[in-house]
């Protein structure tokens, strides 16, 4: 197996060693599960796998680049939006396998141009001693929370993407203000989800706002003191989906790598991962609740599709890097 971790800009394991018996896998993390799945994968079919594990962001621009190109059989993503974006744009294939009926179905495209191997919830983590599962959305843009408050940068996560274009399209007349009103109460920005959790763990700040709630059980597993918190006006439900790209030459082998990723103990794995599992006999990990999903934030995916890049640029343009002036100091990013 050829593990790549490295910026989009590179193009991975040397392409002459490429035969009719490798695929190549793009994947957003959690990079053990993907390992893990590849392993499996090379174990049971004797093929072998290019990995490259990065971003959803990063796995976009080197699908960009790539575009007239293509090197990648296999994506996994961690955005909904992502993977309809692709079948917007004729890159996939339909794969509709036997299975389908044994998973949670109303995850994937009803065209089945992507299926969901998982998904995750975003949220709000806040360090126990702050918790307050009392607290929406609002309170913590309007400085009714009393902490700290950081977020991953949506430009970066893939996850905090599809947050934002979910809330955005729910909160029209009011998200801009509430957001800038956030930065003036000291809202800040994360490049990746591994920092904000550093600093919540490390308690400069008390809450992460938008965080993906495997990361947040994942620490809580390893006795981190803190509280995954869904706020009663609705969370994002945030699907993994994994695509086969339309040119890839080994269409054949692509479909048995989608098979084992759904096969049951590559779910486990999943939900060992504190991931939740497509497969709806495979049950969730023992450090999440069991009470069912929490409310959940709308999304139109059509809508969504059409204004995400409008969305998350102007974001990142008046909200990441606004000017904010305090009372009594200079000007700050």
């Amino acid at each position: 197996m050829c593990l790549v971790f490295l910026l989009p800009v590179l193009s991975g394991c040397d392409t002459a060693l490429r035969d009719e018996n490798t695929l190549v896998v793009y994947s957003a993390g959690p990079r053990a599960l993907i390992e893990t799945v590849v392993d499996s994968f090379e174990a049971q079919t004797g093929a072998r796998v290019e990995l490259f594990a990065a971003t959803t962001g990063q796995i976009m621009a080197k699908l960009e680049a790539e575009k007239y190109r293509p090197r990648a059989d296999v994506v996994i993503f961690a955005s909904q939006v992502a993977a309809e974006a692709l079948k917007q744009d004729g890159r996939l294939l339909s794969y509709q396998p036997e299975w389908l009926d044994l998973t949670h179905s109303h995850w994937h495209d009803p065209d089945h141009y992507y299926l969901a191997t998982g998904a995750a919830l975003v949220g709000v983590a806040m360090r126990a001693e702050a918790a307050d599962l009392s607290l929406d959305w609002k309170d913590f843009l309007d400085g009714g929370f009393p902490g700290r408050v950081l977020m991953p940068m949506p430009s970066r996560s893939g996850a905090a993407g599809d947050f934002l274009v979910s809330y955005a399209l729910s909160h029209e007349e009011s998200i801009w203000d509430d957001f800038l009103a956030a930065r003036q109460q000291g809202l800040q920005f994360a490049a990746a989800n591994s920092q904000a959790i550093s600093s919540l763990l490390i308690g400069s700040v008390q809450a992460i706002m938008g965080a993906v709630d495997y990361l947040i059980y994942r620490q809580i597993e390893g006795g981190e003191p803190l509280v995954m918190h869904y706020p009663p006006s609705g969370s994002a439900l945030v699907l993994r989906p994994i695509v086969i790209l339309a040119d890839t030459p080994v269409p054949d082998l692509a479909r048995r790598f989608v098979d084992t990723y759904f096969s049951v103990p590559m779910q486990q794995a999943v939900a060992d991962a504190h991931l939740l599992p497509a497969h709806r006999e495979v049950a969730w990990s023992p450090v999440r609740s069991h009470d069912g999903l929490p409310p959940l934030l709308p999304l139109d995916m059509q809508q969504a599709l059409k204004r995400q890049t409008e969305i998350l640029r102007r974001f990142q343009y008046q909200v990441e890097r606004a000017q904010v002036v305090r009372a009594g100091q200079g000007q700050t990013n």
